[in-house]
């Protein structure tokens, strides 16, 4: 596979956390509301580098940033975004007794691609895998927040179908930072 190669969801897994360790070490941040933010992505890099299997964990049960007092009901299929090496990362969460996603929870779908292989349709074609597997679990809807300013984000969500329903803050965020709120129906 090449890097011009649609690329696919794949699940994290020991062997490939090279690409990861190598995107935080050329200043990726996998978490988009810390994009720029050089001691978060240097204290994440050290937590890889102290502890590669704890940290491989840290990725495949964590659900969000956010800390959730429902966090055990929470689901949480996290992918990397691959494309013959790693391209970014991309997360469903969900109750599966319910659908929904705790209020403090940023949304159904996180998702960052690497900033050198962004404009090329990754993370249009990750959502879209995303929302398949969400139609495959029952979903009939899903709510996707990003910062207001992302326009790139925001194209991306309105690309597959993302209707916007509100702008505001977010609990799961800092409050000077607004959050554009989307519905896509499944």
């Amino acid at each position: 596979m090449t890097s011009t190669t649609i690329p696919v969801l794949v699940t994290p897994t020991l062997d490939a956390l090279g690409g990861y360790e190598d995107a935080l070490a050329r200043g990726w941040s996998p978490d988009p509301r810390r994009v720029g933010d050089a001691a978060y992505v240097e204290a994440e890099l050290a937590a890889l580098r102290s502890d590669r299997a704890g940290y491989l964990e840290k990725i495949l049960s964590d659900p969000a940033p956010a800390r959730s007092p429902s966090r055990a009901a929470l689901v949480n299929h996290a992918f990397w975004i691959f494309d013959g090496e790693f391209a970014g990362k991309a997360d469903l969460r969900y109750i599966p007794a319910t659908g929904a996603v705790p209020d403090d929870i940023p949304g159904h779908v996180g998702f960052s691609v690497v900033p050198w292989k962004q404009g090329k349709g990754y993370a249009t074609a990750a959502l879209r895998a995303l929302m398949k597997l969400a139609r495959s679990k029952g979903l009939k809807t899903l709510h996707i927040l990003c910062n207001i300013e992302n326009m790139g984000s925001r194209i991306v969500i309105e690309r597959v179908g993302g209707k916007p329903y509100h702008v505001g803050q977010h609990p799961s965020d800092l409050p000077e930072q607004w959050k554009a709120y989307y519905r896509v129906r499944l």
